[in-house]
């Protein structure tokens, strides 16, 4: 691999000398930051990847120059805290702004300088008050919000050498900023610094800035004796990319040839290894992916691995989920555990992280914020706030006592009433959702840490501090597993599929294409939920056999006795039934919680979700269907007008019933139940008897005609 890297880079100074590709090794990268770019997940991911091949190809370091009139703080922070952990020297350069999310951004960086005029800092947490929510429920979602945003901008300061107190008045309101004799902010008013304060001598160094300067290419040339700068673009990576690979194909093909590819398979051993369980953006939202990590503990146990280290990157997830995988599977775990927050252990994340036997936090990185908000995000009512308060902080402590952590700090975390105090020194004030930063979380009380153990930047740092001799692999999912997450992640889309493949299915004569989409799609849907462990023994097959009741029921609706409305809406509530089953699992809470003795109408909040999704899709498929089908090319051949040369009035059985009016009397030729046959002066008819049925040879008159539809009653 290293031959190849030379190899390439070889190529590009190559390239380079001959004005194919801009240099870049030994000189500053440029890349311009605005509103769309932190808001646009995509747009980011643009950038990161022109960051990365910078680093990569030897830049000497990044300047971000930041262009940010407004832009939400919460979405900057993950990536701040992306920008915080990049190995290469970075510098802010304020252009007109950095206001919001760019402001974290500048605090990411190494270093700061401001252009003439520009200003930056006024970065609250923006929280979308509704009417329905309560003052209260307002307050609680404010704070959450504020104490992770406050300890993320807080971690940056520390990690790149900033005044901490910088980040807090840029985020809070409420703290203002004095420092010496000289009012900065107000309480009550967010700090927003201008280019002349920013840079202003206080206590010996610059406030925040290092000093104004007037464009990127004057920073460019302070910062290097070339001064040369290279601009990160899309036209410098793409072109960067196609030239590479005209000039040096071979070494490309025989780069991936040789590459290693890891088997995460069900037949590798972890006996004796160091398991990492990576804990991602979604991963605790989704049942499939802590069947995996429960899977994962078993076998590990089983195996006789070494220790087990979740690596923590999350906001949190499923509450019940959590706390099962945490009083049962980590409980029972016999390895040694450890937690890695890197760079986000909030609410499920941060249980999952005290119920290990270790905590280790990366530079920036925060934990915290575990109270409980409802199915949808949004915080609970007072009085449920507090029963579920009581019962998670009862579950929870008992893991947390038993794994040696302080409980007073899950307390706090679960209860904003609570707030941390440790031998009188306030660490978070009541009224505060305890979220810890690094620093707070590693310093020392009574010489012992205050949760975690340490500050470390990778897994091996781990690896090594604690004398763990394992190969380190990570675990992945098996095929089967895979299947399970995908199917748990889209299963509203398999819904949708299978309703609407059923129901094209029972409108077309004989057994064809629609009816085998709609059997795969939902035998896909419960073996992939069968999987993940929704399902388990004979639970599978009772709830198999009401989705069948269920979609019979709905036939005889649809088929053998339409209007009738009973058997289409128990068969539709028998549906709904199985498929909500079987995306939440029947769960009751334990004693004390909020709903105890009865179900957690919560843990049913993703499968009606999901129900409802894959319903009104289903309808409006089948509409559209309907609508545009007759008119396609293909299906023409099945319509009369198009095959007969007429219409659906110039069939001989539809030109007799337009003649029936009604005193018309004929004789039944078969039974009306409540459709059948009638013969009237000769001619076949098509009628309905209402209220009722009729036997074959019964005597009839028509009552009513209405359009199409011929009505009979008895003589």
């Amino acid at each position: 691999m290293q031959i190849h890297r030379l190899l390439l880079l070889a190529s590009l100074t190559v390239l380079s000398a001959t004005g194919f590709a801009a240099p870049v090794t030994g000189q500053l990268a440029r890349v311009g930051v605005t509103n769309s770019d932190i808001e646009d997940v995509r747009r980011w991911r643009e950038l990161r990847k022109w960051m990365d091949e910078a680093i990569k190809l030897g830049a000497s370091g990044l300047i971000l120059d930041i262009h940010v009139t407004q832009s939400n703080a919460q979405a900057a922070l993950p990536l701040a805290e992306e920008v915080a952990r990049l190995k290469i020297k970075t510098q802010a350069y304020v252009n007109t702004s950095a206001i919001g999310g760019g402001a974290l951004l500048a605090l990411a960086c190494d270093e700061i300088w401001m252009a003439p005029g520009s200003r930056i800092g006024a970065a609250p947490p923006k929280v979308q008050a509704g009417e329905e929510l309560s003052q209260k429920a307002q307050d609680t979602q404010l704070a959450e919000s504020l104490a992770v945003l406050k300890a993320g901008a807080r971690s940056l300061c520390k990690l790149k050498g900033h005044r901490p107190e910088i980040a807090d008045a840029f985020v809070d309101r409420e703290k203002g900023l004095v420092i010496g004799s000289k009012t900065l902010a107000e309480k009550g008013e967010l700090l927003l610094l201008d280019a002349d304060t920013a840079v202003e001598p206080v206590e010996g160094k610059p406030l925040l800035a290092r000093a104004i300067i007037a464009d990127v290419e004057a920073l460019a040339k302070a910062a290097t004796p070339g001064g040369k700068l290279v601009n990160l673009n899309g036209v410098w990576y793409e072109g960067r990319l196609e030239k590479v690979a005209a000039a040096k194909p071979a070494a490309k093909e025989e780069t991936k040839a040789e590459r290693p590819v890891p088997d995460f398979t069900q037949s590798q051993s972890y006996a004796g290894k160091v398991v990492v369980i990576p804990v991602g953006q979604d991963d605790l939202i989704l049942p499939a992916r802590f069947e995996f990590m429960k899977r994962t503990l078993t076998r590990c146990n089983h195996d006789g691995a070494e220790a087990v280290i979740f690596e923590l990157d999350t906001p949190g997830g499923l509450a019940w989920d959590t706390i099962s995988l945490m009083m049962q599977d980590l409980q029972n775990l016999k390895s040694r555990s450890f937690a890695f927050v890197n760079t986000r252990a909030i609410s499920a994340g941060a249980m999952i992280a005290m119920a290990t036997d270790t905590i280790y936090m990366a530079p920036a990185s925060a934990i915290g914020a575990s109270t409980p908000v409802s199915g949808d995000g949004t915080p609970l009512a007072q009085a449920e706030r507090a029963k579920n308060n009581s019962a998670f902080m009862g579950m929870a402590r008992t893991v947390v006592r038993e794994k040696g952590h302080d409980v007073r700090i899950i307390e706090g975390m679960i209860d904003m009433d609570r707030g941390l105090s440790i031998n009188g020194q306030v660490i978070i004030p009541k009224g505060e959702i305890v979220t810890l930063d690094s620093e707070q979380a590693t310093m020392l009380i009574n010489g012992k840490p205050l949760l975690a153990k340490g500050i470390v930047k990778t897994i091996e740092e781990i690896r090594q501090r604690e004398s763990l001799k394992g190969e380190v692999i990570t675990a992945e999912p098996t095929g089967f597993e895979m299947i399970a997450i995908w199917v748990t992640r889209y299963a509203s889309i398999l819904i949708l599929i299978g309703l609407a493949g059923g129901y094209l299915e029972m409108q077309t004569p004989g057994f064809g294409l629609p009816g085998f989409v709609a059997i795969a799609a939902f035998a896909l849907f419960f073996f992939g939920h069968y999987v993940a462990g929704s399902l388990a023994g004979q639970e599978a097959m009772v709830v198999g056999a009401v989705f069948v009741l269920g979609i019979v029921l709905i036939g005889v609706e649809l088929l053998a006795a339409p209007g009738t409305i009973v058997p289409g809406v128990l068969g539709f509530a028998c549906v709904m039934v199985a498929l909500v089953y079987a995306m939440s699992g029947w769960e009751v809470l334990p004693a004390g919680g909020a709903g105890a003795g009865g179900f957690n109408l919560g843990t049913y909040a993703t499968g009606l979700r999901n129900f409802a999704l894959g319903v009104t899709g289903a309808a409006v498929i089948i509409t559209l269907l309907c609508l545009w089908l007759p008119d396609l090319r293909p299906f023409r051949s099945l319509i009369l007008q198009t095959s007969a040369g007429g219409s659906l009035n110039d069939a001989p059985s539809m030109r007799d019933a337009i003649r029936a009016q009604a005193g018309d009397s004929g004789i039944a030729r078969s039974a009306l139940r409540p459709y059948g046959t009638i013969d009237l002066g000769g001619r076949l008819i098509e009628a309905m008897v209402e209220g009722g049925y009729l036997q074959s040879g019964s005597a009839v008159r028509v009552r009513e005609v209405r359009g199409e539809k011929i009505i009979v009653e008895a003589v």
